[in-house]
């Protein structure tokens, strides 16, 4: 199932970078592959982080959708970005520490996860980091590139290769990622 949800995953990766909304759809695919893969490894943040990657998929495949027509984009291959205002970006700071408070917590107090602070970080990080690619913030990349930096220390310490291998990767991408939507992309207003 590792190896399912780690080519599947490759595939979200290319279809992010694309800006292709066939991506939300293989990251469904992915998520509940990697629901099992964490399941069985007792990493239950990312778990149920994939849960909330199952979910977030729905609305950021409208939400895709609908940027590309109010950006009018001349082609579908069009990247189309908005960068973060003040407002989103404390709403983002104060969603971090709040799950990231709250799911340390549970994670310490309620379950055998190995690495609960590592595992917390970087769930709390990437609900925000999901929320803010739906939305075609830019600035997501960024969060990103901590995100899998992190992901892959953890992926590597459960002996999850395959995973933590998809991980590096992950940040590779998201650099580029960050620089292809900055040097193609059109930005959006609102």
């Amino acid at each position: 199932m590792e190896y399912f949800a780690f080519i599947s995953g490759l595939l979200y990766l290319i279809f992010e970078v694309r800006q292709k909304s066939i991506m939300w759809v293989v990251g469904m695919v992915s998520a509940t592959a990697y629901i099992i893969v964490f399941a069985e490894s007792r990493l239950f943040a990312a778990m149920g982080l994939q849960v909330y990657y199952a979910a977030v998929s729905l609305y950021g495949f409208y939400r895709w959708r609908k940027d590309k027509r109010a950006a009018k984009a001349s082609a579908e291959n069009e990247i189309v970005y908005r960068n973060i205002g003040t407002r989103d970006l404390l709403l983002g700071i104060l969603v971090f520490a709040a799950v990231f408070a709250a799911l340390l917590t549970f994670l310490r107090n309620m379950t055998g996860d190995p690495m609960p602070v590592v595992d917390a970080l970087a769930t709390a990080l990437s609900i925000v980091a999901t929320w803010w690619l739906s939305r075609s913030y830019i600035h997501q990349w960024l969060i990103w590139v901590a995100v899998d930096l992190l992901s892959a220390y953890l992926f590597l310490s459960q002996e999850l290769y395959p995973t933590a291998l998809l991980y590096i990767i992950y940040t590779v991408c998201a650099v580029y990622g960050f620089y292809h939507w900055r040097r193609e992309g059109v930005i959006i207003k609102k």
